[in-house]
């Protein structure tokens, strides 16, 4: 994390996140713009397999002599849409059964946590696996399995903070008033809700896409034709020394855009605690 400043009247200032900045926006940009910029990445005739950076690919060429650059271009998008796509599904099922479980009645809190539990006990990548060895590799099975995976995660925040004593009593009192259910949850919960949730995303977008990159590295989710960054490092490990720019290239976008989001969520926890 970067040094604070101090300004002349002793009040702490924090500088801007550069690196943090920096490394979360690359790969970022590359998924938003890559597919825009990037040319044709089908094999090339003249092109040999696993070739280096050189005249013509400045990456060099993949196992199936397709262009690196233009690979590494078109794969983001898919990188960062399933990560995005399964926190949604999450954050979707997870935030109503938490507010579910916080509710008046403590059976139905227990019934709801309890299945939660379940759900937490399997180990997300041993789902993947299970569920490729049933023919379902498809791109919406996939995400859709890895979102369910966060939904206790996600449940038992939301639990935790409309628990919180300072909700509690401020939905009692809206209650003693005559408001609904409605109005307290979509108004008062969600405007408690929005901070602490906001933050776990940015931590839990890492862990999506770890998963989600484990799964396709292993072969259990996108078919080994497609740019997908963790399919190329897969696909090219055996021409690492030969050809490394197609693995450590994508290998090293997937550290940037996992270890500039984790930085930046660590800074955002950061500012919170510093606010009175």
């Amino acid at each position: 994390m970067l040094p604070e400043k101090a300004d002349p009247v002793g009040e702490v200032r924090p500088r801007m996140p550069w690196i943090a900045l920096l490394l979360l926006g690359v790969p970022v940009l590359a998924a938003l713009l890559g597919p825009w910029l990037a040319g044709e990445a089908s094999p090339d005739e003249d092109a040999l397999p696993s070739q280096p950076p050189g005249a013509g690919h400045l990456l060099g060429t993949d196992v199936l002599g397709r262009d690196v650059l233009a690979l590494v271009l078109q794969g983001g998008a898919s990188v960062v849409g399933s990560a995005l796509a399964a926190l949604l599904v999450g954050m979707a099922a997870g935030v109503p059964l938490g507010l579910l479980a916080a509710g008046p009645r403590r059976g139905l809190d227990e019934a709801v946590m309890r299945a939660l539990d379940l759900l937490l006990a399997f180990p997300g990548l041993l789902v993947l696996m299970t569920l490729a060895a049933t023919g379902h590799r498809e791109w919406f099975w996939l995400v859709t399995v890895a979102g369910m995976l966060q939904v206790p995660a996600v449940a038992r925040l939301v639990r935790g903070a409309a628990l919180a004593p300072g909700s509690r009593t401020v939905v009692e009192a809206l209650r003693m008033q005559g408001h609904g259910w409605a109005y307290i949850h979509l108004r008062h919960l969600a405007r408690e809700l929005a901070a602490p949730l906001a933050t776990d995303a940015g931590g839990r977008f890492s862990a999506v896409l770890y998963l989600l990159a484990s799964a396709n590295f292993l072969g259990l989710g996108l078919p080994a034709s497609s740019p997908d960054w963790a399919v190329l490092i897969e696909r090219n490990s055996d021409a690492l020394f030969t050809q490394p720019a197609a693995v450590l290239v994508p290998a090293g976008l997937l550290t940037a855009l996992c270890v500039g989001g984790n930085l930046l969520v660590d800074r955002a926890l950061a500012h919170r605690r510093r606010r009175p």
